[in-house]
């Protein structure tokens, strides 16, 4: 769901880029089981859970 949505604010290019990011840094931080339960909780619940994520490739396809 990350690409269609970036891609109407990014570009194709940045939104490839930006959601290549998120997935590698939440992979990196939250196990398969984890991300299960984050993903079941309230929309509010993800976004505090993932905005480091998003702050962080965000940051990074600016910097290109």
């Amino acid at each position: 769901g990350c690409y269609p949505s970036s891609k109407q604010y990014l570009g194709a290019e940045k939104a490839d880029l930006y959601c290549s990011c998120t997935v590698k840094i939440l992979s990196e931080k939250f196990s398969d089981l984890e991300m299960d339960s984050i993903s079941a909780e309230s929309a509010e619940k993800q976004l505090k859970a993932f905005d480091f994520a998003s702050q962080l490739c965000g940051n990074k396809i600016d910097d290109n």
